[in-house]
């Protein structure tokens, strides 16, 4: 008898690890070239790869070409769609089935985080955004007043724990949903905001990009020659908890 509760209790492990297995994360990138990311963060993608894979033992899919439709999503428990960075000209538009198919994604269940940025950097329109987060009652609108180097701001909610310094230097406005983060300036406009559906899906927006860059804290040499420091210090710290729940059934 005990032989046989030790076999159930080793096979129940052995289920729960595959489940762990199962879990996906895809960062899409297909609307830029990986350089540019380097760019701005050389270890983003190092970033990614450990709280994904080190730390909640996912695995972590970086979408550099393929198009994001059903045939990428149906084994996807959450997408990461990172804004480009270099705006004109554009490496592709996004199609109508590809908008098509994360909009469904997220309407039956899944996990979805989108950055946007200012249109220097970013053709919204080629980019899908509004057309991918108005289904769920949220909208992209026009750039915000330029606040370089402010940082933003996250509030204490249902996933964040701390009120975290995050990088911030230039956004577009982002109305709709609950607000997760706000510029630390005059103004405090929302800087991310995110909605539950009742099936388990969620969806995270952010009116620029550069916490999903984990930008914070990194060095930047300036076209004039000068450098700066991006504020940002808790950028690893919120990116993790986000991706935690977002794992979370």
């Amino acid at each position: 008898m005990k032989e046989l509760a030790l076999f159930f209790m080793l096979f129940g492990l052995i289920l729960s690890e595959a489940d762990a297995q199962k879990k996906v994360v895809v960062l899409d990138i297909s609307c830029e070239k990986m350089d540019e990311y380097l760019k701005v963060s050389p270890n983003i993608f190092n970033d990614y790869r450990d709280i994904v894979e080190n730390q909640l033992g996912a695995t972590l899919i970086i979408n550099e070409d393929k198009l994001v439709e059903s045939s990428l999503l149906e084994n996807t428990d959450v997408l990461i769609i990172l804004s480009t960075l270099s705006g004109t000209p554009v490496k592709k538009t996004r199609t109508k089935d590809e908008i098509e198919s994360i909009v469904h994604f997220a309407r039956n269940g899944g996990k979805l985080i989108i950055f946007t940025d200012e249109d220097k950097r970013i053709n919204i329109e080629a980019f899908g955004a509004n057309e991918i987060v108005k289904p769920f009652g949220m909208a992209f609108g026009n750039d915000l007043p330029m606040g370089r180097n402010v940082g933003a701001i996250s509030f204490v909610g249902e996933f964040i724990k701390g009120r975290y310094e995050l990088p911030y230097s230039g956004s577009r406005e982002l109305t709709g949903g609950i607000p997760v983060s706000v510029m630390n300036a005059e103004g405090g406009h929302v800087h991310g905001a995110y909605v539950k559906l009742n099936n388990g899906g969620k969806i995270v927006a952010f009116g620029e990009t550069m916490v999903g860059l984990f930008i914070g804290g990194v060095r930047f040499e300036m076209p004039d020659g000068t450098s700066i420091v991006w504020k940002g210090k808790d950028n690893y710290q919120f990116m993790k908890e986000l991706i935690i729940w977002m794992l979370e059934e």
